[in-house]
């Protein structure tokens, strides 16, 4: 069984990730409150919060997963508002 952390890694590769990199974007901004909001919306998910999108998009794992390299994190560590900026590879 997944643990929500790979989960929420999955959901991002396939709507951020996969999406920008068709269209040739090499920086993503991606804000944790936004990630939750839809995967709570889309896939009827009620647990997921914040804390862990946040901790699921700065584990390492992250970048090797999504092949992408974490340049920035903005506003709070973790939170709603926490901002991750990624470089894609």
């Amino acid at each position: 069984m997944k643990q929500i952390a790979d989960e929420i890694r999955g959901f991002v590769k396939d709507t951020r990730i996969i999406p920008s990199r068709a269209r040739g974007v090499k920086i993503i901004k991606i804000r944790a409150g936004e990630i939750r909001d839809e995967m709570k919306q889309k896939l009827q998910w009620k647990k997921v919060r914040s804390s862990n999108v946040c901790g699921a998009l700065q584990a390492l794992k992250f970048e090797s997963f999504a092949d992408v390299k974490r340049i920035a994190i903005e506003g709070p560590g973790v939170g709603t508002n926490c901002i991750m900026t990624f470089e894609i590879l």
